[in-house]
């Protein structure tokens, strides 16, 4: 079952690979980027560091597009 927040297409190519933990994670941090932009000062990058999951400065870049696999680091 996939929830209506991940059916739009930043999340295309995440959906069936990454759990829906880290796809809540994403999302959250997603809705950061409206007021850190792609300044790494602002974003602290906290979530790249601890999940090995895009932070706000790094989803700046795919907002009109979708998020790659490659930026999810697999533990």
């Amino acid at each position: 079952m996939v929830g209506h927040v991940f059916k739009i297409t930043l999340f295309k190519r995440l959906l069936g690979m990454v759990s829906r933990y880290a796809l809540n994670q994403i999302v959250a941090e997603f809705e950061r980027v409206h007021y850190v932009g792609k300044n790494p000062s602002h974003c602290g990058c906290v979530m790249r560091t601890t999940h090995g999951l895009p932070c706000a400065c790094e989803l700046s870049k795919y907002v009109v597009g979708t998020i790659p696999l490659e930026t999810i680091h697999m533990f």
